[in-house]
């Protein structure tokens, strides 16, 4: 131990100096409550308007649901979709060309795939 705390235990001693009235923490939560101003809970707004919010996003939905069924239906049958069609003439290499330069390919690394086995 250090010289101040042998100081402190010559000249106080070991007992406590502080002691608690008796039935002190049996009352002590009365007279917490007792002190306390009543108030009534009150809602959010954000609370009060969450029907109103739902309704709406609803009706969002129903709206953005109907208008995509509309312009589907507002497609002619016998042309097809530009993604449904799987022939593609050997003329038509652009799609090649695109994912070449995606892929970020030159015609050496295209003769090096071709050759390989």
């Amino acid at each position: 131990m250090n010289n101040e705390e042998t100081y402190l235990k010559e000249t106080i001693g070991t007992r406590n100096p502080f002691q608690v009235p008796d039935g002190y923490f049996e009352q002590l939560t009365q007279q917490v409550m007792q002190q306390l101003p009543e108030r009534k809970p009150q809602r959010s707004r954000l609370v009060a308007l969450r029907p109103w919010l739902y309704a709406a996003a609803c009706v969002v939905a129903l709206f953005v649901l109907g208008t995509t069924t509309y312009h589907f239906r507002q497609q002619p049958a016998d042309e097809p979709a530009p993604l449904a069609s799987s022939a593609v003439s050997p003329a038509d290499n652009s799609y090649i060309d695109a994912a070449a330069d995606y892929a970020m390919i030159d015609n050496v690394d295209i003769y090096a795939c071709l050759t390989e086995n």
